[in-house]
C-alpha cells in the first residue's frame, strides 16, 4: 500500500537489508539473491518457527518485524510473485500520472476532516501508550519554543510552544518518510526548513530497504506554505531507499550534505545542484565541528571517516579497532567541547568511542549493551550541548551518563502497568534531542514525543495535535457515527466514543478489529486476541481454544452480523469459529490450508453481510472460498466465469449489506496490467473486472454500502464507483496522499471513514450526484478536484507549493473569475465534458505563474 510518488522495493541481500532487519548469518545464506515473496517467508517462518519464537522475547520481537514487513511486501509482487517496485517515478511524473489516471471529479468528491488522534489517553490496559512514530526532531537556534518533528509517513509536524501543540506544515506533500531536517542557520525567524526525503529506515517503517525512494530535499521559506525542490536532487537521490541525516554548515551555509543509503551527497550551492561525493551503503551518520564548519564527521557501521574541507573529501580513522556484528552507528559532538567526537555502535558489539582530538584518535569509553535489542531499528544518542558530561543513549529505553559515558542508568520504563509512572516513556527510542537553550531532553519514539526537565527522571507525553497514526484495520458502530476502534502500528488498538477524544485500548501491534456491540470489540494484538469492554475499561484474553501453533501474527476477525458471541478469525492457513464469544473455538479450515507455496501472511479477506448473517467469505492469495452455514460447509468461488487470470494479491473483500450475492475483491499488484479491483453480482458465479482506468497503484481495502456503490482505499486515496459511471471517480478532496487502509459506511449518517496508515482516521459524507451549478471561492492547498453537470465559477486561489494541484471538470463551462490564481509550481487541469463520465487526460503542468 503506499502512495504516489516512487513506490519501489529493492531488497538487498539482495533483497532485505540486513542493516535494518535482524538477519542472522544462518537465515541470509537462506534468502540470499532471492525475490519471491512467497519463498523467502516460507524460509523466515521455518526458521522462526524452529526458534520456538514464542518463548523468546528477542526472536519474537525480531519476527513480528518480519510480519510487518511481509503485510506490505505481500500487496507489492509482480505476476511471478516477486516483490517488485521496478518501475521509478521522480516527484514530478508521478503527480501527471495522478493527474492523468485520475480521469473523473465531482462535485462533491469528498469533504474529508480528520477523526484524530490528536491525543491519547490510557483506558485500563497497561503497555506502550501512544500515538505514531516519530523519527526527527530539530530545534529553533534561538527560540526554544519552536521544534520540528518528522514522522515517517505523517510529513513535518511544527510546535510554537515547546511542544504542548503540534500541526503539520506538510500537509499538501505526499506523505513519505524524512530522514532529515534542518533550520536554516541563516533565518532567524524559523520560516526557511530543509528536509531530505526518504524513511530512515528504508521502506515506511516495515523495517526493511524498500519503500519509497528519497524524491530529494524540499525546502521552504515560509513555514511550509510553500515547498520547492531543490535543484536536481530528486534526479540524484532517486535511487535511495534510505534517508539518514541532513546537515547545513553553520559557517558555510551553502554547504549542505546528505547521508543516504548510497553514500554522501552534497551541495555547495544552497541545493542547487548535488553529487555524491562518498560512495556507500553502510554510512549512517553525518556531523560537523560544533565551531569549525570546515571539519566534518561521518560514521560507516564500524568506522567513523573526516573531512577538514567541509566535505568534499573525507579520509577514515586509523584508532578504532577493527570489529564485526553492528547494526547501527551514530556520531554527536557537544559545543561545550568542540573538539570531542563520540562514536557510537551496537549490535553484537556495543561500544561508545570517544575522541578528544578532532577525530584523530579514539578511546573506548563504555562497551555496555544501552540498546536492549532491535538495534537495527532503535538508537538514538546525544550528548548535551552545555555539559559534555551528560550522555543520553535510546534503544528500548532511555539510559544516562552524568559521568561522560564511563557509567549509564536507565532511567525510562516503556512498556508499564498502570497507573503509569513517571519515567513512562514509549519503547523504542528514535532521536533524542538535548535542547542547548533550556536542557529540555525531547525524545522521539515509536509512540510520539516525551520531554523531560529534570535530566531524564520524569517525563510528560508531548502529543497534542499530532495526526501521525499508522492504522492497519478500523470499524465503525452503524448506531453512533462518533464510535469507532482501530488496531495500529506499535500502540495498540484505539477507541473513541464521541469521535475525538482517542483511548489507548490495547497494546503491542494492534491489526484487526470488530465491534460485537456498542460497548464490546474484539481485537487483535499481535498474535493474540482480546475482548474488551469499553465502559469498564477491561480486557480478556480469548484465545486459549486455539493452539499457540496456530496462533500467527495478525489475523482477521470478524463478528456475526446478528448474533455477537459469533466470531470468526482467521490466521494465516486455519479460521477458528467461537459460538460463545470466545470462551471455546473450532477449526472450521482445517480441509483446505493455505498452498505451502504461497508463504504465510497471505489471508486477503475475511467478509460477513446482514443480509445472509450465516454466510462467510475468506479471501486468501487469489482464492476465494464461500461458506453459507458459517463455516461448517465450503466452496470455492474463485477461478469461475470472468475471474481475470492476472489478478494480483487479494487485498480486501467486502458484501452488500443489503444483498450478499453482491461482492467486491480489492488487489494490489505492481503489474501494470493486473486486475485489482473485481465484482461479483451472482455469489461469485461469475465476475467482472472494475479496475478500469485507475492509476498503477496498490488497492488495499474496499466498502459497499446498501444502494451497491463501493468505494476502494488506495496508495493515493479513495475512489468511488456506482454502476452509472463508466470509470472510477477520485473521492479525496481534503484528504492527505497516504495509503487507506480500511473503510467503514455509517449508512443511518451517511458518513464515509477511512483509517489511515500514517495520519490518522479520517471521515467524509458520502458521494452526491453532480451539481448543475457549482460556485468555488477562497485558497486552498493540496489536491482537489470539482465536478459540475453544467457551469462551475471559481474565485478560487492556490500557492505554487510542491503538491498542489487542482482540477475542473463541467459539462458545458468553466468561468476563472478576477481573484482565481494558480502561482507557478502547482498544477492546474480543466475540461469540458459530462460529469462523472470519460476520460479525462492531462498532459502538462500549469506553465506560467499566474492564469
Amino acid at each position: 500500500m503506499k502512495k504516489v510518488f516512487a513506490i519501489i522495493l529493492i531488497m538487498s541481500l539482495p533483497l532485505i537489508a540486513k542493516s535494518q532487519l535482524t538477519v542472522s548469518p544462518e537465515l541470509e545464506l537462506k534468502i540470499k539473491d532471492k525475490r519471491n515473496f512467497s519463498e523467502i517467508m516460507n524460509l523466515v517462518n521455518k526458521h522462526y518457527n524452529d526458534l520456538n519464537f514464542k518463548e523468546n522475547k528477542k526472536f519474537y520481537s525480531e519476527y513480528k518485524k518480519w510480519n510487518r514487513w511481509a503485510w506490505w511486501a505481500s500487496r507489492h509482487q509482480n505476476a511471478r510473485g516477486e516483490v517488485d517496485f521496478s518501475t521509478t517515478i521522480n516527484m514530478d511524473e508521478a503527480l501527471n500520472r495522478t493527474y492523468e489516471s485520475s480521469q473523473n471529479f465531482n462535485s462533491n468528491t469528498g469533504n474529508w476532516t480528520s477523526i484524530g488522534p490528536r491525543s491519547m489517553s490510557w483506558h485500563g490496559s497497561p503497555g506502550s501508550k501512544g500515538i505514531g512514530r516519530i523519527d526527527r526532531l530539530a530545534a529553533h537556534p534561538t527560540n526554544p519554543n519552536i521544534i520540528l518533528a518528522a514522522s515517517p509517513a505523517g510529513g513535518l509536524w511544527r510546535t510554537d510552544d515547546g511542544g504542548d501543540y503540534w500541526y503539520s506544515i506538510s500537509s499538501n506533500l505526499p506523505n513519505c518518510g524524512i530522514g532529515g531536517v534542518v533550520f536554516d542557520n541563516q533565518d532567524p525567524s524559523g520560516n526557511t526548513i530543509y528536509i531530505l526525503t526518504g524513511e530512515h529506515h528504508g521502506g515506511n517503517y516495515f523495517i526493511s530497504n524498500f519503500g519509497f525512494r528519497s524524491y530529494g530535499v524540499l525546502k521552504t521559506t515560509n513555514g511550509g506554505a510553500i515547498w520547492k525542490q531543490l535543484g536536481n536532487s530528486g534526479i540524484v537521490m532517486s535511487n535511495a531507499t534510505s534517508s539518514f541525516k541532513l546537515i547545513q554548515l553553520t559557517g558555510s551555509p551553502n554547504i549542505l550534505l546528505a547521508v543516504t543509503n548510497i553514500g554522501i551527497c552534497r551541495s555547495n550551492n544552497g541545493g542547487l545542484t548535488w553529487t555524491y561525493v562518498v560512495n556507500s551503503s553502510f554510512l549512517r551518520d553525518i556531523t560537523q565541528h560544533p565551531t569549525q564548519s570546515n571539519i566534518v564527521y561521518a560514521c560507516y557501521l564500524n568506522d567513523v571517516i573526516k573531512s577538514s574541507n567541509s566535505g568534499e573529501t573525507f579520509l577514515e580513522s586509523v584508532s578504532i579497532p577493527s570489529f564485526s556484528g553492528t547494526q547501527n552507528s551514530l556520531l554527536a559532538t557537544t559545543p561545550s567541547n568542540p573538539d570531542e567526537v563520540y562514536f557510537a555502535v551496537c549490535g553484537s558489539t556495543n561500544r561508545i568511542y570517544k575522541s578528544t582530538n578532532k577525530g584523530t584518535d579514539f578511546s573506548l569509553i563504555n562497551s555496555t549493551d544501552l540498546v536492549g535489542g532491535q538495534y537495527w531499528y532503535n538508537f538514538a544518542l546525544a550528548v548535551n550541548p552545555n555539559n559534555n558530561n551528560f550522555i543520553a543513549v535510546g534503544g528500548l529505553n532511555i539510559s544516562i551518563s552524568t559521568n561522560n559515558g564511563t557509567d549509564f542508568t536507565t532511567t525510562t520504563s516503556g512498556n508499564v502497568g498502570l497507573p503509569a509512572p513517571a519515567n513512562y516513556v514509549h519503547s523504542d527510542i528514535q532521536y533524542l534531542l538535548i535542547h542547548p537553550i533550556n536542557n529540555l531532553i525531547y525524545a522521539a519514539s515509536d509512540g510520539g514525543i516525551s520531554v523531560s526537565a529534570d535530566n531524564g527522571v520524569t517525563w510528560v507525553d508531548k502529543l497534542n495535535g499530532l495526526q501521525c497514526t499508522a492504522y492497519y484495520q478500523m470499524d465503525g458502530w452503524e448506531g453512533d457515527p462518533n464510535r469507532y476502534i482501530g488496531g495500529t502500528q506499535d500502540n495498540g488498538t484505539h477507541t473513541t466514543t464521541n469521535g475525538s477524544d482517542m483511548y489507548y485500548s490495547g497494546s503491542g501491534d494492534g491489526y484487526s478489529v470488530s465491534f460485537a456491540t456498542s460497548n464490546v470489540f474484539y481485537q487483535v494484538e499481535n498474535t493474540n486476541i482480546f475482548k474488551y469492554t469499553i465502559n469498564t475499561a477491561t480486557r480478556s484474553f480469548i484465545g486459549n481454544g486455539i493452539p499457540a501453533v496456530n496462533r500467527k501474527f495478525f489475523p482477521n476477525i470478524q463478528v456475526h452480523p446478528t448474533n455477537s458471541n459469533i466470531l470468526y478469525v482467521a490466521y494465516d492457513s486455519t479460521t477458528w469459529k467461537s459460538i460463545d464469544a470466545g470462551s471455546t473455538w473450532t477449526s472450521i479450515s482445517s480441509t483446505f490450508g493455505v498452498d505451502g507455496s504461497k508463504g504465510q501472511f497471505v489471508r486477503g479477506g475475511l467478509a460477513v453481510s446482514s443480509n445472509a448473517p450465516d454466510k462467510v467469505l475468506l479471501a486468501s492469495w487469489n482464492t476465494i472460498r464461500q461458506s453459507n452455514d458459517q463455516g461448517t460447509n465450503w466452496t470455492t468461488i474463485s477461478g469461475t466465469t470472468g475471474w481475470p487470470a492476472n489478478l494480483g494479491f487479494i487485498t480486501d473483500i467486502s458484501m452488500n449489506q443489503a444483498n450478499a450475492n453482491e461482492i467486491w475483491v480489492t488487489a494490489s499488484s505492481t503489474d501494470s496490467i493486473a486486475a485489482r479491483v473485481i465484482y461479483s453480482g451472482d455469489s461469485g458465479a461469475t465476475w467482472v473486472d472494475f479496475t478500469a482506468s485507475l492509476p498503477n497503484i496498490p488497492v488495499y481495502s474496499c466498502v459497499v454500502t446498501d444502494d451497491g456503490d463501493v468505494y476502494i482505499g488506495t496508495s493515493q486515496g479513495v475512489y468511488f464507483m456506482d454502476f452509472l459511471m463508466n470509470d472510477w471517480v477520485p473521492f479525496y478532496n481534503g484528504l492527505p496522499i497516504v495509503p487507506v487502509t480500511d473503510l467503514f459506511v455509517n449508512t443511518t449518517n451517511g458518513l464515509l471513514t477511512a483509517s489511515t496508515l500514517g495520519r490518522g482516521l479520517w471521515k467524509t459524507d458520502l458521494y452526491t450526484d453532480c451539481q448543475t451549478f457549482e460556485p468555488l471561492i477562497g485558497a486552498i492547498e493540496g489536491r482537489y478536484r470539482y465536478q459540475a453537470s453544467g457551469t462551475i465559477e471559481s474565485t478560487q486561489s492556490m500557492l505554487g507549493s510542491y503538491g498542489n494541484n487542482l482540477a475542473y471538470r463541467a459539462d458545458t463551462k468553466i468561468r476563472l473569475l478576477p481573484g482565481f490564481k494558480i502561482e507557478e509550481g502547482a498544477y492546474f487541469h480543466g475540461q469540458i465534458a459530462p460529469c462523472g463520465q470519460g476520460i479525462f487526460n492531462v498532459k502538462k503542468p500549469l506553465p506560467s505563474s499566474s492564469k
